[in-house]
């Protein structure tokens, strides 16, 4: 049976600790191990350091990094540490960076450890990269227009961008310009995250930005809350 997934925003001056805490709570342990994915950020090690400073202060156990790149890639190894944690944790970084580096035995048993109930925590890319889709675009500088949807993970039914509101959600709002008709995608604030509950309900900490595909555009629809939408026009804050 599936478990809640966390999905943060990040950001800078987000208070990522405690919502850590509430998502390590869900594993039942009180120092739960941590399975590392660092795909999207090229298994930096900096960057791991520097998320392990959050990581054990929120209250994890051992945190072990899943070797993905390389020679690496879908290795014996990377299947026990991934099996054998408690929580599974999707790190920040490139979203298609990040997807590039799990191979397709990765993804299947990634699927299954989620449907099994372990329990999935993200932050930035991570979180985008749980959802369905994502734009890739050849040349975005000059032509912003042309760009395509790629996969991504699916665990999560819908698309989501991360801390983007200083620059009006325009990763996302390609997205879901490029979705089908009626397909609604959010936008979790900077400091935000979204519990998704076993049934696909979505719970924000603070409210979402909402976006649906309206006759090939991304239409602005409001504030989510997890129970209604708040209407307003224009864009968003």
């Amino acid at each position: 049976m599936r478990s809640n997934m966390y999905l943060l925003a990040g950001g800078r001056g987000s208070d990522t600790e405690s919502l850590l805490r509430a998502a390590f709570a869900e594993t039942g342990k009180e120092h739960p191990s941590i399975a590392y994915i660092g795909t999207a950020n090229g298994e930096d090690r900096a960057f791991m350091r520097y998320l392990e400073e959050t990581l054990k202060p929120a209250g994890a156990g051992e945190v072990h990094l899943v070797r993905l790149l390389g020679f690496e890639k879908g290795s014996e190894e990377a299947h026990k540490i991934l099996k054998g944690s408690d929580l599974i944790f999707i790190s920040g970084g490139e979203v298609e960076d990040g997807m590039n580096g799990l191979s397709k035995d990765i993804r299947v048993l990634l699927r299954e450890l989620y449907e099994l109930g372990k329990v999935f925590v993200s932050i930035s890319a991570g979180t985008i990269m749980l959802g369905i889709a994502w734009p890739h675009w050849d040349d975005e500088d000059n032509h912003p227009e042309d760009a395509w949807l790629f996969d991504c993970l699916g665990f999560a039914s819908t698309i989501f961008d991360t801390h983007c509101e200083w620059e009006d959600w325009v990763e996302l709002r390609k997205a879901v310009e490029l979705s089908p008709e009626g397909f609604t995608g959010y936008g979790i604030p900077t400091g935000g995250m979204v519990l998704i509950r076993p049934d696909g309900t979505l719970q924000p900490t603070i409210p979402l930005d909402a976006y649906r595909s309206e006759n090939g555009e991304a239409v602005y629809i409001g504030k989510f809350d997890g129970t209604d939408y708040k209407l307003s026009s224009g864009a968003s804050d």
